[in-house]
């Protein structure tokens, strides 16, 4: 006869298993996949980092595309601490010091959008390879920041959407890179 003790323990040991069980079960995608997330195109190996900046040079928002242009030139010099008439010092936050991005300086690269999808992909995918590019930014319009956060996702590239005012530009997808930074007014 067996006691209620060892009863007691065997169901211990089937549960501890069963988790054990599911847990490594659970796990497995994470241990196949680990370093298909931890590794991103276009790493940045020599003294600098490209952005490229998508805008509609052409087109029914060129008008947009070009204030957006000079404000991610500005931002640049910020970066960089080339040239900005001492603006940094302004800041109440010291995480820009004008030495570029991690120690690198930004160097950048730009696309006509011409406010279609099509040609935002085609710009967007020769910045990443052809120039290295390790972030993208820009979309005056919704239709063209959905397709180019689309191109970004699949490449490994970081993507922020400026300018797009629909919801789906992050939230329909989920995408992973793609992010929205300006507020929209």
């Amino acid at each position: 006869m067996t006691n209620k003790k060892d009863s007691v323990d065997a169901s211990k040991r089937k549960v501890l298993k069963g988790t054990a069980g599911i847990i490594a079960a659970g796990s497995m995608p994470l241990i196949f996949t680990g370093n298909a997330y931890g590794a991103y195109r276009n790493e940045p190996k020599g003294k600098s980092v490209t952005f490229g900046f998508n805008v509609p040079q052409t087109g029914a928002y060129a008008d947009e595309g070009a204030d957006e242009l000079r404000a991610y030139k500005l931002a640049v010099q910020h970066i960089n601490g080339e040239g900005d008439g001492g603006m940094l010092n302004t800041f109440s936050s010291k995480a820009l010091t004008g030495n570029g991005v991690n120690g690198k300086k930004v160097v950048y690269v730009t696309g006509d959008t011409q406010t279609k999808s099509d040609a935002a992909r085609a710009s967007a995918k020769r910045m990443i390879e052809k120039d290295g590019a390790i972030m993208i930014t820009g979309g005056s319009s919704s239709g063209v920041a959905i397709a180019v956060q689309g191109l970004c996702q699949e490449a490994g590239v970081i993507f922020m959407a400026g300018l797009t005012h629909s919801n789906d530009t992050t939230g329909k997808d989920k995408r992973a890179n793609g992010f929205r930074h300006f507020f929209n007014t």
